[in-house]
């Protein structure tokens, strides 16, 4: 009865995800911190990340 709605609903999810992972993956990264955009999500890659995620506010905040 509701296949066609969870169906739309469904595509408009995955638009919005799509969106999002774009629109992360063009963000403004620190010198030496790589990201890749992924199917689900975005990979952040650099020597000595965990450090710089705490210290770098811009790392900090990705995503908000």
């Amino acid at each position: 009865m509701f296949e066609r709605l969870q169906q739309a609903a469904d595509r408009n999810a995955d638009g919005l995800l799509m969106r999002a992972i774009r629109r992360l993956s063009q963000s403004e990264m620190p010198d030496g911190v790589e990201i890749e955009a992924l199917d689900d999500g975005v990979r952040l890659s650099g020597r000595k990340l965990r450090q710089r995620l705490i210290a770098d506010t811009r790392l900090r905040n990705i995503g908000r």
